[in-house]
């Protein structure tokens, strides 16, 4: 039986099936174990699992076709901590954006301090795909808003709205990028930054992560998911 903390879980069930029965995966809690638990969908707890192909036939088991020019076009780090992604963290990332409808291929899905996300750009495709009319506004916090929100004098805030035609419904979301994440440096390298990018372009930052927040509440992803109990 497999054992772990639901996150955890949660990231092998997408890409992986149980090898006796051919069978997807889901977590489950077991009262007897008092512990989640991966169980496939013949009720049985396999002692192990094997990676997914995808639809696509991108990667077979845990190898990905580098010779395959499309790779080229997957992360290949993680985005907040730059260290490079296995080929099997890779292809559990095509998984993870084909799971909700998505393209890892066209940046649509993202690694960040090694746990999987969907990206601006990922929403702005299942919003679209949705094909709900809405507008989107943007803009930095003036100086009432940033003295309400306490923003400190040397960080960048945006706000953003998503405003959806049917019954009026808006939906906001705040990106901030702090002082802290422009001036600090690297663990492995000291005499560099950590995210030079950053760095160089605060604002634009704060504002993809506003529009972020705003899209995600107003075009929810996978929240028909629900964790099966035994």
């Amino acid at each position: 039986m497999i054992t772990g903390t639901k996150e955890l879980l949660d990231q092998y069930v997408v890409s992986h099936r149980c090898p006796d029965h051919e069978d997807s995966l889901v977590v489950a809690w077991h009262a007897g174990e008092n512990s989640y638990v991966v169980r496939c969908g013949h009720g049985h707890f396999p002692e192990e699992i094997v990676p997914t192909a995808t639809k696509t036939q991108l990667y077979k088991r845990d190898q990905l076709p580098k010779a395959d020019p499309l790779f080229n076009l997957l992360p290949k780090k993680d985005l907040a901590t730059n260290e490079l992604l296995t080929p099997e963290a890779i292809g559990f990332l095509v998984n993870y954006a084909e799971r909700y409808g998505l393209d890892a291929y066209r940046g649509h899905v993202v690694y960040m301090y090694g746990q999987p996300y969907i990206g601006l750009d990922g929403y702005l495709y299942h919003a679209n795909k949705e094909k709900i009319p809405y507008q989107l506004r943007s803009h930095p916090l003036d100086e009432i808003d940033r003295k309400t929100y306490l923003i400190n004098e040397n960080d960048h805030a945006w706000i953003c709205e998503v405003v959806l035609p049917m019954g009026d419904q808006s939906f906001t979301g705040m990106g901030v990028v702090t002082r802290e994440e422009m001036v600090a440096m690297s663990t492995k390298n000291p005499n560099k930054l950590r995210s030079p990018v950053v760095a160089a372009h605060p604002w634009q930052l704060a504002q993809k992560r506003a529009e972020w927040q705003a899209l995600r509440r107003a075009f929810p992803i996978g929240e028909s998911d629900k964790q099966e109990e035994i």
